[in-house]
Formats: structure tokens, C-alpha cells, sequence
């Protein structure tokens, strides 16, 4: 009697459930990849803040508590936030890459040419707002850095528009006294906000209103 052959491959139906089952798995796992990837994203970019607040804070104690404006700072002007952050370079800082956000729709990436003035922090190698006008004694609530609005101090929901980083969900933010977390965003749609310390239905970039005429806040300088 002749030997049964043995199979030595799949069936189509045992290839078929064999994709089914790592298509429900991959699909299973992507949330939860995605969702790690946003909070490593997240970590990092909070990490920067805090390296940008710790050399705001340095400058501030060489000029009596006032972080930088127009009086004091070592940039010929200021008008956004690249020529208060350039103040800086290069006592405080020495690196152009921490201004910077992986994904973010502006100033996502830098290339650390901080030979000289002309160089430092071009348009699109920063991503961070300033509020201009405050210094060490000022409240120690409000925020003096936060990533980057949309222009207007709100938010966007969209994560390729300017200022829709984290699909307005949550804004870094570094305040006065050098604290600083993740920090949720109220309203709705495009008009997302960073509420204020001691009013959340108060928009706390609205600056003026929140911290007085002399406040202003520093957009960064979008590449050209």
C-alpha cells in the first residue's frame, strides 16, 4: 500500500485567516503605537521647553529679573519670537535644535548654524511663542513660552496647520517662574485655547487683557 504524501504547504483558507488575524491585531496596535509615538512627541518637545526656560531664566538674573525685550536685548530688534530667543545665543544657548517640534508645521527642523548672528534661528528654525514684557517678579502663572499658535492666540485642530500641533488638544507651556507641563486646551473647533490660571473660559494669550498693556505676544518667524 502506497504512503499517504504529507502536505508541505497552506490551504488559500488557512492563508486567508492567517492575514485576517494579523490584520485585526495590526489594527489593535496602531492606536496604541500612535498614541505612544504623540506622548514620546510630547515628552520631548517639553523637555526642549524646559531647556529654553532655564536660559531665559539665566539671562533674566544678568539683567535685573527682565527676560528679553527691546531695551535690553542683544538683537537690534525685536519682533518675533526667533529675535528674542537669538538674545541667547550664544551665553545661554548653544543650540538651535531644541526650538523645534518633529512634525510640527513650522520649525521642524534646524540646522545648529549658530556661527554667527545672520545664522541663528533663521525663519522656520523655531516653533515657540514669547511673551514679551515680563520678567522673574511677574506672576508666576503666567506663561512666558508655549508652543506655537496659529497666529492669533488660539489653536487648530488641524495637525498640518500652523499651530495644529497636537490637533489642539494640549499646549506646552513654561511659565514666569520657570515651571511648565502639558497643559489641556478649551473651546471648540479652530478657536482651541490655553485657559487662564484664574478664569478658564479666559484665553490666556490674550495677553494684554490677562497681563497689561505692556505684554505682547511673540509669534515665531514662519519660513519663507
Amino acid at each position: 500500500m502506497k504512503k499517504a504524501l504529507l502536505r508541505t504547504a497552506f490551504t488559500l483558507i488557512e492563508l486567508l485567516t492567517v492575514m485576517c488575524i494579523i490584520a485585526i491585531l495590526a489594527g489593535a496596535a496602531l492606536p496604541v503605537y500612535t498614541k505612544v509615538m504623540l506622548n514620546g512627541k510630547q515628552t520631548a518637545a517639553l523637555s526642549n521647553a524646559r531647556q529654553i526656560a532655564m536660559s531665559l531664566r539665566l539671562y533674566a538674573n544678568d539683567n535685573d529679573g527682565v527676560y528679553p525685550n527691546t531695551t535690553n536685548s542683544y538683537s537690534q530688534q525685536i519682533s518675533t519670537s526667533n529675535d528674542a530667543f537669538r538674545s541667547l545665543f550664544p551665553t545661554y544657548m548653544d543650540n538651535e535644535k531644541v526650538f523645534t517640534i518633529a512634525s510640527a508645521k513650522v520649525g521642524a527642523s534646524a540646522d545648529n548654524n549658530i556661527s554667527d548672528a545672520s545664522h541663528i534661528l533663521q525663519p522656520g528654525e523655531n516653533y515657540w511663542s514669547f511673551i514679551e514684557g515680563l520678567s522673574t517678579t511677574s506672576n508666576s502663572n503666567w506663561p512666558l513660552i508655549v508652543d506655537s499658535d496659529d497666529g492669533s492666540g488660539y489653536y487648530n485642530t488641524q495637525q498640518t496647520e500652523v499651530g495644529g500641533t497636537w490637533g489642539g488638544t494640549k499646549c506646552v507651556c513654561m511659565n514666569t517662574d520657570g515651571s511648565g507641563r502639558l497643559i489641556a486646551l478649551l473651546g471648540s473647533g479652530n478657536q482651541r485655547y490655553l485657559p487662564r490660571f484664574d478664569d478658564s473660559t479666559q484665553n490666556a494669550l490674550s495677553v494684554q487683557a490677562y497681563m497689561g498693556t505692556g505684554a505682547t505676544l511673540l509669534e515665531p518667524a514662519p519660513k519663507q
